[in-house]
């Protein structure tokens, strides 16, 4: 009799402790009267949208280039830098090489968006290396302004097309052609290309772009720039050959990196507006966002997690902690769902940290965060974190940053439920724990 007592003084102390919230958050850590395995999802949960600083585009598996509109997050453009190299060890054209024709070739990985738009694709060459090795989001390449297209229409792409090249049948992929100037202009310096390093000092590389885009959404496109149906394809002739070819690739040995340029105002959503660009971190009650390209990331926070247990010496045992994002976003016909979400664990000095649960540490099956077609939801288990929290363990604090998985090679985007929802899409953390 004196433990049942005992438990059910512990669990007002804890109620009482829930129901100390501040603005944003959900209402207390609701425990119940019984010593054992409880469950609640009441626990007090904040959340704000804010925009990204910089992620890291260096050396992707893969690139994107277009313009797209998105009626809530306005427009995004990316484009892609990419050195190129030598087929072999050294070149001969020949005697007197004539250009016939030059050809930029992408190959399409994925793609975002109406295929059915038109979009402006520009190709630039680069008039300074690419000297650095940690190019992000923002970083640029100095460019010669004129463009090196053959000629200044836009592309549709067929990403289930097989496209057939010389005689034959390849995957689907993109093909640019490029000015009988520049084609001609590699011919004529032959002599800078020995090595790799002296083409690369004498080329620099390419700026691919998206200026514009025809249709309300325009595509993204996901190219795999070091696949072997990607490069510069140069076709000549000389004064002894009929026509050849010879290819130059963008090879693991290349540096790339995606740049992309966010247009905010051209938003027409309020909530959005309000929430992410204005900073009124209210917002976060109804509805949180993430956006892959470098461009809007949530915050979550658990103010009340460690205190909530605090009268009971932190004597608890998380079984299992989940947190649960529902999907609510307007169903667009061009702009999908992210296949999957993570989480960043953010340390006292703000840098981030791989939470503990991490499918880096575990495994995808154990953390989560795949989109559930059924329930349109992510969910993350997130146990030892929770646990670490409670006990004061560990070097990462109460807030964790929510982003797309994959972010910098992804251009999708989410609408999520807040935290301050009466239903079933309120974001939330599921429970399941053990007193003692």
């Amino acid at each position: 009799m004196k433990k049942l007592w005992l438990a059910g003084i512990i669990a007002a102390l804890l109620s009482i402790f829930a129901s100390c919230d501040n603005e944003n958050s959900s209402i207390g850590l609701g425990l119940t009267d019984q010593v054992g395995t409880d469950f609640t999802d009441t626990v007090s949960v904040t959340a704000y949208s804010m925009l990204e600083d910089t992620i890291s585009t260096m050396n992707m598996s893969a690139n994107l280039i277009g313009n797209i509109h998105d009626p809530v997050f306005g427009d995004c453009t990316a484009t892609t830098y990419a050195q190129f190299d030598l087929a072999g060890a050294s070149v001969n054209f020949g005697e007197s090489p004539v250009v016939d024709s030059v050809v930029l070739t992408l190959q399409l990985a994925s793609y975002y968006g109406d295929t059915n738009s038109h979009v402006g694709i520009r190709v630039y060459r680069l008039t300074d290396q690419m000297w650095f090795d940690n190019y992000n989001s923002l970083s640029t390449v100095p460019y010669d302004p004129t463009p090196l297209n053959y000629s200044l229409t836009g592309y549709t792409i067929a990403p289930t097309t097989d496209v057939v090249v010389d005689t034959g049948n390849c995957s689907p992929h993109i093909r640019i052609r490029l000015s009988q100037a520049f084609g001609q202009y590699l011919l004529n310096h032959q002599s800078e290309m020995t090595s790799n390093s002296s083409f690369k000092n004498f080329f620099k590389g390419l700026r691919i772009s998206a200026v514009s885009h025809t249709g309300s959404t325009g595509y993204m496109l996901l190219t795999s720039m070091t696949s072997s149906l990607s490069g510069i394809t140069l076709y000549y002739h000389n004064s002894t050959s009929p026509t050849t070819k010879y290819v130059f690739p963008c090879n693991n040995e290349c540096k790339r990196f995606t740049n992309f340029a966010h247009n905010y105002s051209a938003s027409s959503d309020a909530d959005f507006i309000h929430s992410v660009l204005e900073g009124n971190h209210d917002g976060g009650t109804q509805k949180i966002y993430v956006q892959a390209t470098g461009g809007v990331k949530t915050k979550i926070t658990f103010p009340h997690l460690k205190d909530a247990f605090k009268s009971i010496d932190n004597r608890v045992v998380i079984n299992r902690a989940e947190l649960v994002i529902k999907d609510i976003s307007p169903d667009e016909a061009y702009l999908i769902h992210p296949g999957s979400l993570t989480l960043q664990g953010i340390k006292a000095d703000s840098s981030l940290a791989y939470l503990p649960d991490d499918s880096y540490l575990t495994s995808t099956d154990h953390f989560g965060g795949q989109y559930d077609p059924v329930k349109h939801e992510y969910r993350f288990r997130i146990t030892q974190y929770v646990q670490n929290i409670i006990h004061g363990q560990g070097d990462l604090t109460n807030s964790i940053y929510l982003v797309i998985n994959g972010a910098a090679v992804r251009a999708n985007r989410l609408i999520a439920g807040g935290t301050g929802l009466d239903n079933e899409n309120r974001l939330r953390l599921e429970l399941s724990y053990t007193t003692y």
